[in-house]
């Protein structure tokens, strides 16, 4: 049998089959400390935890923070708000973009060697998707997204985690003006149907999967009840729920249709360009016109023959015609979309191409494109350079003001600012 990885890789292994011992044996002094002691319920009961998140603003990961931190509530675990207080340092991470990367490496770095004596378990996106953290950190314990059922393992919970929802996100985690502080959040589903040249996270979310949808109706009724008015859907691509239930996305969302006496609106984060153009025809247009207040349809490029090297299938054009038909029945609906620029082989007319975006969304927010190792944008050839990308930012901000001086607000937003731009270029290979 081929040996496994670096000794936190065969934690999750181990334990997923029972393997307690195999785990013990394979793993550092640190770690299987770390796990000798956690091995009593009393003992897990007596730790103080410290939790926090790399990142703030992504709703995905307040959710995943906001469930880790009522799985230890609800199971009466003493949570701390100061790292030196705590005898288990938690940390959920962000690996959405480099910059996102080398803020949650450094935050990591800090609480690894700030506190040498203290347990940590590092978890979320990043652990699944940065090869050798464990080695980088052999102290910690590493669980990847796919794998948290581990929680339940090490901390022996009355409460498992599989049985703790997050619907209402914690506020002392939010960034000042995060928009879910008033949200009442439903994760429908994990995964999506799509492979994305330029997107390591299919490695994380190989399969959908979906929660049935009397159970999605079930937590919008405890919304309600609790008092909230804004229910966000919110899932890797909500145009991909139901494939693994025989049921779609557009029937969830006429289910709420049912409800249009009740007082709430709903946000849809995110609808993939493709289900879209594919479901629409079947969603009710009462409930577009009533009851949506939001959908962030991430686009990615308006130019066909990028689209195709990313690996995404679907004409701009028979988007824009649905968001056209969205606004006409809805003028009030807040509709964001995302741009990549700086594809490989990508040209400044096909990223002028998409400042016209300017008139069918609220919202066009402009990331620059980065290599992620191991992904298929990244073996592409044609890279756009360092000084051309800096060009090309210039161009965006020349359009934001131009748009600007128009009196009206500007749609296009910058998703990083020019130093965060200037640290991120030239690439690593």
């Amino acid at each position: 049998m081929k040996e496994p990885g670096p000794p936190q890789e065969r934690i999750a292994s181990a334990f997923l089959i029972g393997a307690r011992q195999t785990v013990l044996q394979g793993m550092g002094s640190g770690s299987m400390l770390f796990l000798t002691n956690l091995r009593s319920d009393k003992m897990a009961k007596n730790k103080r935890i410290f939790l926090c998140s790399t990142y703030s603003k992504c709703t995905r990961n307040l959710f995943d923070t906001t469930r880790l931190h009522n799985f230890f509530k609800k199971n009466r675990f003493h949570l701390v708000r100061n790292p030196s207080s705590a005898d288990i340092i938690v940390v959920t991470t962000c690996g959405f973009d480099r910059i996102k990367e080398d803020r949650t490496m450094r935050m990591i770095r800090r609480y690894y060697e700030a506190y040498p004596k203290k347990e940590m378990v590092i978890c979320g996106c990043l652990a699944s998707t940065r090869r050798g953290l464990g080695e980088m950190f052999r102290r910690a314990l590493i669980i990847p997204v796919e794998e948290y059922n581990l929680f339940d393992d090490i901390f022996h919970p009355v409460i498992p985690l599989e049985d703790v929802r997050a619907n209402a996100l914690d506020r002392g985690l939010f960034a000042r003006g995060h928009g879910a502080e008033k949200s009442y959040c439903i994760h429908i589903c994990e995964g999506c149907l799509n492979h994305c040249s330029y997107c390591d996270y299919k490695a994380i979310r190989k399969c959908v999967k979906s929660k049935p949808p009397a159970d999605v109706i079930a937590e919008f009724h405890q919304g309600l009840k609790a008092g909230y008015k804004n229910i966000v859907l919110l899932a890797d691509d909500c145009g991909s729920y139901g494939v693994d239930r025989h049921t779609d996305f557009a029937k969830l969302l006429n289910l709420f249709g049912t409800f249009g006496n009740k007082d709430f609106k709903l946000g849809v984060n995110f609808f993939e360009p493709l289900r879209l153009t594919r479901l629409y025809p079947a969603i009710d247009r009462e409930i577009i016109r009533k009851k949506v207040s939001e959908i962030c349809i991430p686009l990615q490029s308006c130019s066909p023959r990028i689209l195709k090297r990313m690996n995404r299938h679907y004409d701009v054009k028979d988007i824009l015609r649905i968001t056209d038909d969205i606004r006409r029945l809805n003028p009030a609906i807040h509709l964001t979309t995302h741009i990549i620029y700086g594809f490989p082989g990508e040209t400044r007319r096909e990223l002028a191409a998409s400042f016209r975006l300017a008139r069918h969304f609220s919202e066009v927010s402009y990331f620059c494109y980065l290599d992620k190792p191991g992904t298929a944008a990244f073996r592409l050839g044609h890279k756009i350079p360092r000084r051309e990308i800096l060009a090309r930012t210039r161009m965006i901000q020349d359009e934001m003001k131009a748009l600007s001086g128009t009196g009206r607000p500007c749609p296009l937003k910058m998703a990083y600012t020019d130093r965060q731009i200037g640290m991120l270029w030239p690439a690593r290979g």
